[in-house]
């Protein structure tokens, strides 16, 4: 592959603004969508030859994803920062194990592959776009809670069955652990299930914790006044809420003849 073609890929893989570079982008959340659903697949039981199907497929999947991954670093203006960007770390780590460790009984490490989740929100939040439509800041943080609350349960349901299916006759599928993780993070706690191994207790315990934290901490966001902010005070620029009547800052009152529109 030339040059020419890895930066022409390049350019596709990062551009939102015209057809082509929206089309990209577009396939390869399909494609990221169809992988999550291969993996939740391959958690069930099938006849011959289905699961042999699922795992080619998974691998084919794996294959794009990490010449997109290389494209992504070679076409990088600076490619240090693109390797150590957050987002791009775990596209790598989620497609891992497929080459690492070969074969569909991997264990915990598939547990991974339901990072490929977060791609929806580097594209939701990060970018503040939808299919090349632009958010508004109020829809990205609304978006943003519920995004927060799946992955959760998501990625936990992973892990929970990757370690707990072995052992834990309750739990045979993605199915059993998504409603398990259900239950305990929301601190429903019908006590049907139960984790049967210290490694299952434990990724209940950090998921509990990480739902206490993000979620309210994201929740407070939406009353930041630089996120449902309309105009600005006239005295010290202070971003105000639509609704608001004080300036934080100054603690100042707001006639309608100090406020301007905010650009």
């Amino acid at each position: 592959m030339s040059f020419a073609t890895v930066d022409r890929i390049g350019f596709l893989l990062r551009d939102r603004q015209t057809r082509a570079g929206r089309a990209t982008n577009t396939l390869l959340y399909v494609l990221n969508t169809a992988f999550i659903l291969l993996y939740i697949l391959s958690t069930y039981e099938f006849p011959a030859p289905y699961p042999a199907v699922i795992w080619n497929l998974e691998v084919a999947l794996g294959v794009v994803f990490l010449g997109e991954y290389a494209v992504r670093i070679e076409s990088a203006t600076d490619k240090w920062d693109e390797i150590t960007d957050p987002y791009t770390v775990v596209d790598l780590v989620a497609i891992l194990p497929l080459f690492l460790f070969p074969g569909p009984g991997v264990g915990f490490l598939r547990g991974l592959y339901t990072l490929r989740i977060f791609r929806f929100l580097r594209l939701l939040v990060d970018e503040q776009q939808f299919l090349g439509r632009t958010l508004h800041l109020r829809s990205v943080r609304r978006i943003q809670i519920s995004v927060t609350i799946f992955l959760i349960f998501f990625i936990t349901s992973g892990f929970i069955y990757a370690v707990e299916s072995p052992t834990n006759s309750a739990i045979g599928n993605f199915g059993d652990a998504f409603y398990y993780t259900v239950i305990a993070v929301s601190t429903v706690g019908f006590g049907d299930i139960t984790p049967t191994t210290a490694f299952g207790r434990w990724v209940t315990v950090v998921a509990v914790l990480v739902g206490f934290v993000l979620v309210p901490w994201q929740a407070t966001r939406l009353r930041d006044p630089e996120t449902d902010a309309d105009a600005t005070c006239g005295h010290c620029g202070q971003a105000v809420e639509n609704r608001g009547r004080y300036c934080r800052q100054g603690g100042r009152e707001l006639p309608l003849n100090l406020l301007r529109d905010s650009e």
